[in-house]
């Protein structure tokens, strides 16, 4: 990609070198590789204290509505998932290199939804929830705990189970629920909770 791009990598490194690394190289865009995407608020808010800071790219495993508005709040360039990213890099690159925002797909749809969709939508909320009311009390919180973006071995970590096991719960979910990833899952745990209000 580097040669394709006409792009150099001038510096790897750890998360606590960032500052340091962007300093000394002046890079033009930082790309940060996580498995959740709560692991980039530490690096961009460092970047963002910066006198003349670089674009910054992240690529995660998952990230919810919630954890993307946050990402876009610090001044994120570019949010990938990375089931998808290798299709989608070269043009997030050029994106947010020249001062752009790029999204996975299944992102931009999520906050295109946000802010077009009806003041209120009480019967998609309804839906949402006895969907849900069809999984085990087990089930319901790895939901609980994906919708808020947290990837399967952090997921492990707060129930006390292994990764295998979350790996089993959440394919149990999409299968109840429907749908064929965990992002959808997300999607309707969002919409049994979201609150409306009529103007």
């Amino acid at each position: 990609m580097e040669s394709k791009l006409k792009l150099s990598v001038v510096a790897e490194g750890k998360t606590r070198d960032v500052p340091y690394l962007v300093k000394v190289t002046r890079p033009e865009l930082v790309l940060f590789c996580y498995s959740s995407y709560k692991d980039a608020i530490q690096p961009l808010t460092q970047l963002g204290q910066l006198t003349k800071s670089p674009a910054a790219l992240v690529i995660t495993e998952f990230i919810s509505e919630k954890g993307a508005r946050r990402l876009l709040t610090l001044g994120v360039s570019g949010i990938l998932l990375q089931e998808s990213a290798s299709q989608h890099l070269p043009w997030a690159v050029i994106a947010a290199s020249h001062g752009g925002c790029a999204l996975s797909p299944e992102i931009s749809k999520q906050v295109i939804h946000e802010y077009t969709a009806p003041a209120t939508e009480s019967a998609q909320k309804r839906a949402a929830q006895e969907r849900i009311c069809t999984l085990t009390a087990r089930e319901r919180e790895v939901l609980e705990l994906l919708s808020e973006g947290l990837a399967n071995q952090a997921i492990a970590h707060a129930l006390t189970i292994s990764p295998g096991t979350v790996k089993d719960h959440v394919r149990s979910v999409c299968s109840k629920l429907n749908v064929d990833s965990r992002f959808h899952a997300a999607r309707i745990a969002w919409q049994a909770k979201e609150v409306h209000v009529s103007a």
